[in-house]
C-alpha cells in the first residue's frame, strides 16, 4: 500500500479544520410573522417573545399575544390599545398569578377594572375610584383557572369623557 505524501495530509488537515470552517450562529428568538381577520376567521402566524404595541395611520402591530379586533367569539367590540393608546399597560401577558395594571392619564377621573372569563362572566372587579393621573395596581389571580380572560378598563374623566377598553390576557 502506498502512503500519501505528508504535505498532502497537512494540506488536507488545514482545509478540513483550518480557517475555512464556519458554523451557523443561532440566536433564540421568534417573531410574529403576520395574521389578520375576515368576517369568519381570525389568525396569527408565529409568535413573539416581546410584548409591544405599535400603530401607524393605516395599520397596527402587536408583538405579544394576538389581541382580537373582532367580536366573533366573545361579543366584545372594543379594543384596549386603540382606545387608550399607551396610557395603560397590562402585563405580564401571559401571566401565572400576578397581573400588573399601570395607567397614566392626562387628567383625573374615576377608574374601574373588571376581569371577565371567556364566557364574558364577571370574575373580578377593582374599583380604583378617583385617581389623579397615575394608577399602579397588582392583581392576584390565584383563584382563577388557566385560560383566556378579558380586562375591561372603564375611565370617566372629571370633564365627563368616558373611555372603555378591552385587553385580552392569558393565565397559565
Amino acid at each position: 500500500m502506498k502512503f500519501i505524501n505528508k504535505p498532502y495530509i497537512i494540506i488536507l488537515i488545514i482545509n478540513l479544520f483550518g480557517t475555512t470552517l464556519s458554523a451557523q450562529s443561532i440566536s433564540l428568538y421568534t417573531f410574529n410573522n403576520g395574521g389578520g381577520f375576515n368576517n369568519t376567521t381570525e389568525w396569527s402566524i408565529g409568535e413573539s417573545v416581546s410584548i409591544a404595541y405599535f400603530t401607524s395611520a393605516s395599520s397596527t402591530l402587536n408583538t405579544g399575544v394576538l389581541q382580537p379586533i373582532t367580536s366573533l367569539s366573545t361579543g366584545i367590540n372594543e379594543y384596549g390599545p386603540v382606545v387608550f393608546g399607551h396610557q395603560i399597560t397590562i402585563g405580564p401577558n401571559p401571566t401565572s398569578n400576578l397581573l400588573r395594571i399601570k395607567a397614566k392619564f392626562n387628567e383625573s377621573g374615576n377608574l374601574s377594572i373588571q376581569i371577565l372569563d371567556s364566557k364574558s362572566t364577571l370574575v373580578l372587579t377593582q374599583n380604583a375610584g378617583l385617581i389623579f393621573s397615575i394608577y399602579d395596581k397588582e392583581l392576584i389571580l390565584n383563584d382563577l383557572a388557566s385560560g383566556i380572560f378579558y380586562v375591561r378598563v372603564y375611565f370617566k374623566s372629571l370633564s365627563g369623557i368616558i373611555k372603555t377598553g378591552i385587553y385580552k390576557i392569558v393565565k397559565l
